[in-house]
């Protein structure tokens, strides 16, 4: 018997006005795995993410989560659900510690349980769920942000503080939308280790975007490649790097024999 998948799309079509974006997608990606999307500017990679995560809507197709259509479900809700949501450009709270971050996604987690954290009359936010933020910086090594505001750290902290919003929601998946855009050599391998740990230590999936092939190669159980909003070929990494399609489309001669 083949197991369900915990994510899966089919037929996904989404539109801009007349212009079809992503044109009959379908993909699925088992419990724990790590899939790469990847292509060329304007292949529909972010947008096929807005598509997966809720927060446009599809002209047709499904998506299914857990093996339960979710297809017209407001972002939020998949959020609630187990789906963990990065993207290109940082978004957290810049006036805010790292810790106070951190709290404000473990409250909203707490009340989407229906969990009560502190009496109900505090007006400060209850212990527990400052240690628990501060034990998150710490499992990610990301301590030193503690009492940092967010408007004052580096785009790689930026980074790296989302992605512990991110998981501080306990997600099953994590949609990781370009992770080390914009970043250094250095910050981008100490992502990977994040991600890496990650994947070890919460046993998540991930889905992911990104222009790196060596963060890539060094995350992905397989890869999917898309131009124009078509999916042109998918597979293992290797697979993938070995398609003479893959190179010409995308990886050119020179990048696979770097990889290779």
């Amino acid at each position: 018997m083949t197991a369900t998948p915990l994510l899966e799309a089919r037929d996904l079509c989404v539109s801009y006005g007349a212009f079809d974006v992503i044109k009959s997608v379908s993909f699925s990606v088992p419990e724990q795995e790590a899939m790469a999307i990847i292509g060329p500017n304007g292949a529909g990679k972010t947008t096929l993410f807005k598509a997966l995560t809720g927060e446009i809507s599809c002209k047709s197709g499904t998506v299914a989560f857990r093996g339960s259509e979710v297809t017209g479900m407001p972002a939020h809700k998949r959020t609630a659900v187990g789906m963990g949501r990065t993207f290109q450009v940082s978004r957290v709270f810049l006036d805010m510690t790292a810790t106070e971050n951190l709290i404000v996604a473990l409250e909203s987690r707490h009340r989407n349980k229906r969990e009560r954290v502190g009496g109900w009359w505090r007006t400060s936010p209850a212990d527990q769920l400052r240690n628990e933020a501060e034990d998150l910086l710490d499992q990610l090594n990301i301590g030193y942000l503690r009492n940092e505001v967010a408007a004052t750290i580096s785009h790689g902290d930026k980074k790296r503080l989302e992605l512990a919003l991110a998981l501080a929601l306990e997600p099953t998946i994590l949609m990781l939308d370009e992770p080390t855009a914009g970043m250094a050599p250095a910050d981008r391998m100490q992502i990977v280790d994040m991600i890496l740990d990650i994947r070890k230590q919460k046993g998540v999936a991930v889905v992911m975007t990104e222009h790196d092939m060596d963060v890539i190669f060094a995350i992905a159980d397989s890869v999917m490649v898309m131009n124009y909003g078509e999916v042109i070929a998918s597979g293992t990494v290797d697979e993938v790097r070995n398609s003479p399609t893959v190179r010409k489309v995308y990886l050119g001669e020179d990048m696979y024999n770097a990889a290779g």
